[in-house]
């Protein structure tokens, strides 16, 4: 029983994900990385942060209450007065030495209050500024996850096309190491020249040389992939999909404009931060204002931490500065920074209006390449299938096999590389219009987890 009871200890302690070693959908590694991911955290701390700022923007209107406590002793003659008045212990002899008393000596504890009647709407400006700054934290948080998404979607599809690779390599390895046993054969009896036999071994040698860097690179993006999801990198797993020519929407001749990106929450975060800098440039202007305050304090007085006598004061009290000589260069300085914030907006959507073009430009490139791509695969095995009885036949090298062979794994790899970019860049143009969402991502999972 006790091994047991440790035993689910130590499983409970482990996290979920671990104990899952099932193949990776898009959907789920996605789902995954989003839960894991540090910049997803910090911007969820900055939303709480600017949620904090409002809050103490709204509770600033209750004013304050703080203590005091002081201990003095000194023989100026209008300190030594005002504290036998304060403590009560003034009489005529003190009028003997008001011009030279003795050292006194006073503990003094009290509390002090004041509550804001009006701070030239400075408070007002600071709760607009914090509902703003909520927005924008809101709005760069929301960014951050569209962001994070297409991250590990381009590191899905990245393990994906690597696999594919490695199996292609693997697979015209084999192939042409068998054609290469056939060849030693021909060659013990003199049927095959050794020149090209030594030539169809290097073109092997260099197809070797393909396998193993596409399968370094195959480990390096899976660890790549489970560092995104938070996971162990040993113990990497592998993908679920296949790469096919699904099609999306045809975006052929589609020129894209400022509407595209009005979705954007980088953009709207950025118009918050504007709003954000015209708030802070009228609070400027209005720092010339008076501010009122309602207080009340209370003192007590003692020479020996007995017999406090107490005072009370209450009033209200007006500030209002009258010869700030920094307050114009202030209120330009604000004006500059609005004007700043103005123009980065601008910039910003311009930006993503490039974005958004050049996204649709490379995925129009990679989908009218594919037609091509294939072609090409086509042509190169069928002259693949045209060089093995001719070879067998002795009319043909075995160098010109292992060359074809060679050929169509390029042409697979080029293949394959245009179908990977195809859906690379539908996903660049979901996140430069924001709507790569969790719709956009199981639609993407869903077509590559089958063939056509």
């Amino acid at each position: 029983m006790k091994h047991l009871t440790l035993f689910a200890i130590l499983l409970s302690a482990i996290p979920a994900n671990a104990l899952d070693n099932s193949p990776l959908t898009l959907s789920k590694a996605v789902e995954l990385g989003l839960k894991t991911d540090n910049v997803i955290m910090t911007e969820a701390a900055r939303v709480s942060s600017a949620k904090a700022g409002l809050e103490q923007a709204k509770l600033s209107r209750l004013g304050g209450f703080k203590l005091k406590g002081m201990y003095t002793n000194g023989t100026d003659p209008v300190y030594a007065f005002a504290t036998a008045m304060r403590q009560g212990t003034f009489g005529m002899a003190s009028l003997a030495t008001i011009n030279d008393p003795q050292a006194a000596g006073n503990y003094m504890a009290g509390i002090e209050a004041g509550v804001p009647l009006f701070t030239g709407f400075a408070i007002s400006h600071a709760m607009k500024m914090g509902n703003l700054g909520i927005e924008a934290a809101q709005n760069g948080y929301e960014r951050a996850k569209t962001g994070i998404t297409f991250k590990i979607t381009y590191q899905w599809l990245t393990v994906l096309l690597r696999a594919k690779l490695a199996s292609l390599a693997a697979d015209t390895v084999k192939a042409a190491e068998t054609e290469l046993k056939t060849a030693q054969m021909l060659k013990d009896k003199g049927m095959v020249l050794g020149s090209d036999y030594y030539g169809a071994e290097a073109i092997l040698s260099g197809l070797r040389g393909y396998s193993l860097n596409w399968n370094k690179a195959l480990e390096l993006e899976k660890e790549k992939l489970a560092i995104a999801l938070g996971e162990d990198p040993a113990s990497a797993r592998e993908v679920a999909g296949v790469l096919n020519e699904s099609a999306y929407s045809d975006t052929t001749g589609y020129k894209p404009t400022e509407a595209d990106t009005a979705g954007r929450r980088d953009l709207k975060a950025l118009e918050k931060m504007a709003a954000i800098s015209v708030e802070s440039q009228t609070m400027q202007k209005d720092s010339y204002l008076p501010v009122v305050e309602a207080f009340g304090s209370w003192e007590a007085n003692s020479k020996s931490l007995s017999d406090f006598r107490g005072n009370r004061l209450l009033g209200v009290r007006l500030n209002m500065p009258l010869g700030d000589p920094g307050y114009f260069a202030k209120k330009d300085g604000a004006k500059a920074e609005a004007a700043m914030a103005a123009s980065r907006l601008n910039e910003a959507r311009k930006q993503a209006t490039v974005e958004v073009a050049e996204a649709l430009n490379n995925y129009n490139a990679a989908r009218e390449s594919l037609p091509v791509a294939k072609e090409t695969v086509e042509k190169a095995s069928q002259s693949l299938e045209l060089f093995r009885p001719l070879y067998r036949q002795g009319r043909q090298s075995v160098l010109e096999v292992l060359r074809a062979q060679a050929s169509v794994l390029q042409a697979e790899a080029a293949y394959y590389e245009t179908v990977y970019k195809l859906h690379l860049y539908h996903a660049q143009t979901l996140l430069a219009s924001e709507t790569l969402d969790a719709a956009s991502v199981k639609e993407m999972s869903d077509k590559l987890a089958s063939k056509n």
